[in-house]
C-alpha cells in the first residue's frame, strides 16, 4: 500500500484582497461575479483525511469514541474491537464533480500544514452553519470516482456482540472512504471590493480563486486517492428504521429515495438518489401550489409535469446529499439478480429559496411555451418565488 502525506506549505504572507486607497475610497457592494461560485456545505459525518492512500480498508469498522467532538474526529483515532469483524465493506461506483467545504479535525489540519487562518469557521456573510454539522472546514474541489462502503451481513450478531460487553462498541464507526481526484484550497483572505473580480480564475489571478466571497490559493492536489472518510451511526447499520420514521433536523429536511429493481447495486444507488431529488422537487412544488391558490388549478399540473420535475431535479443535484444507504435488497428474476437500494438524503434549508426559484422558473418556462402564462398566473408565481 502506498501512502502519500499531503503536507501543504504554509503561506509566508497572506494576500489581502482589499482596496488600497485612503479612507475616502468608496465601499463596494459585492455582486455575484465578485463573490465567485457558491460552495456547498460539508456533508454530515464526512471528514478530510490526514494522509491519502489507495487502500484504507483496514480502517472500516473501527469505532469512534462518543466523547470526541467533530473537530477531534480522525480515522486514526478509531478503535478496532472484536465486533469490528462483523463490519465488512463493498466497493461501489460513485461519480460527480464537487466544490465543497470539508470537515477536518484540528490535528488533521495541522498535519496538512494549513495555518489556522486558512480553515473556514464561518462564511463571508456570517453563515457559519454551512451544513447540518459544525466543525472546522476546508475547501476541496474534487471528482468522486468510487467509495468503500461498510456492510454488516449479520446485524443481529453485530448487535449481540455490542451488547455482550460495555466497551465493545460505541455509537458510531468509520463506515466509508471516498476515492477520486481533486485539489485542496487555503483561504488567503476576504475577497472584498473592486479587486475581487480580478482574482476570478481565468483573469490573471496568479493561482488565486474567489469562491463564496473568500480568496483561495490552491494548496495541493491528489490523484486516484482515498481522500475522505465518513463516520456512520451504528444503529443505521443495524436496521433501516429511518425508512418509516425520518430523522429531524433544524437545518433541513430528510427524504427517502427508493430505486426500481436494477442490474447492479451502483445503478440502484444512483436511481435511489434520483428518486430522492424528485421528492424534493415535489415538496417544493407543493409550497408553490399553496402560494398560488387563485391559479393553483393551472399551476399544479405543470409543477408535477415530467419536464419540470426532471429539469429541477437535475439542477438541484448538488443540494441534495446522500446521508446513508440501506443494504441493497436482491431479487432473483428471469433477467438475473436485481438490486433495490434505499437512501436517506438531506436537503439543507439554506438552499430552499434557491431551489424554489429554480422550480418557479421551470414552471414559467413550460407555461409560456404552452401559451398559458397569463398575467394573473405570472403575478401569483412571482409571489411564490418571493415566499409571500
Amino acid at each position: 500500500m502506498k501512502t502519500i502525506g499531503l503536507a501543504l506549505s504554509a503561506l509566508g504572507t497572506s494576500m489581502l484582497l482589499v482596496s488600497c486607497g485612503g479612507p475616502q475610497d468608496p465601499k463596494f457592494e459585492m455582486n455575484q461575479a465578485e463573490m465567485g461560485p457558491n460552495l456547498k456545505g460539508p456533508r454530515q459525518g464526512v471528514y478530510l483525511r490526514a494522509s491519502f492512500d489507495d487502500d484504507p480498508s483496514h480502517f472500516i469498522g473501527r469505532f469512534i469514541s462518543n466523547e470526541l467532538s467533530n473537530d477531534e474526529i480522525d480515522e486514526n483515532r478509531g478503535v478496532q474491537t472484536q465486533c469490528s469483524s462483523f463490519v465488512t465493506y463493498k466497493e461501489v461506483g460513485s461519480t460527480g464533480n464537487f466544490d465543497e467545504y470539508y470537515n477536518s479535525s484540528t490535528e488533521v489540519t495541522a498535519n496538512l500544514g494549513i495555518e489556522p487562518t486558512s480553515a473556514v469557521e464561518g462564511g463571508p456573510e456570517g453563515s457559519g452553519n454551512f451544513g447540518h454539522e459544525s466543525g472546522t472546514s476546508l475547501r476541496v474541489k474534487y471528482q468522486l470516482k468510487k467509495k468503500l462502503v461498510a456492510h454488516v451481513e449479520d446485524p443481529v450478531g453485530f448487535q449481540a456482540c455490542c451488547d455482550s460487553a460495555p466497551g465493545n462498541c460505541t455509537n458510531r464507526f468509520v463506515g466509508e472512504f471516498w476515492y477520486g481526484d481533486g485539489e485542496i484550497y487555503e483561504k488567503t483572505g476576504r475577497a472584498t471590493g473592486g479587486d475581487a473580480s480580478a482574482n476570478i480564475p481565468g483573469k490573471g489571478s496568479g493561482g488565486l480563486e474567489v469562491a463564496d466571497g473568500w480568496a483561495w490559493r490552491r494548496g495541493t492536489n491528489f490523484t486516484d486517492m482515498y481522500f475522505a472518510f465518513r463516520v456512520v451511526d451504528r444503529v443505521s447499520m443495524d436496521d433501516c428504521g429511518w425508512v418509516n420514521q425520518l430523522p429531524k433536523s433544524d437545518s433541513g429536511q430528510y427524504f427517502v429515495g427508493v430505486s426500481p429493481p436494477s442490474p447492479t447495486e451502483d445503478i440502484a444507488r444512483t436511481a435511489a438518489m434520483r428518486h430522492a431529488r424528485t421528492q424534493v422537487v415535489q415538496f417544493l412544488g407543493e409550497t408553490i401550489v399553496s402560494a398560488t391558490s387563485n391559479t393553483s388549478s393551472v399551476v399544479e399540473g405543470y409543477v408535477n409535469s415530467t419536464n419540470v420535475v426532471n429539469t429541477v431535479a437535475e439542477g438541484i443535484a448538488n443540494f441534495v446529499k446522500d446521508d446513508r444507504y440501506c443494504a441493497a435488497e436482491t431479487q432473483e428474476t428471469p433477467k438475473g439478480t436485481m438490486y433495490v437500494s434505499r437512501v436517506l438524503a438531506f436537503f439543507p434549508q439554506d438552499k430552499a429559496q434557491e431551489a424554489k426559484e429554480a422550480t418557479v422558473d421551470a414552471v414559467e418556462k413550460e407555461l409560456e411555451a404552452d401559451g398559458k402564462l397569463t398575467p394573473e398566473v405570472k403575478t401569483e408565481l412571482e409571489k411564490a418565488r418571493r415566499g409571500q
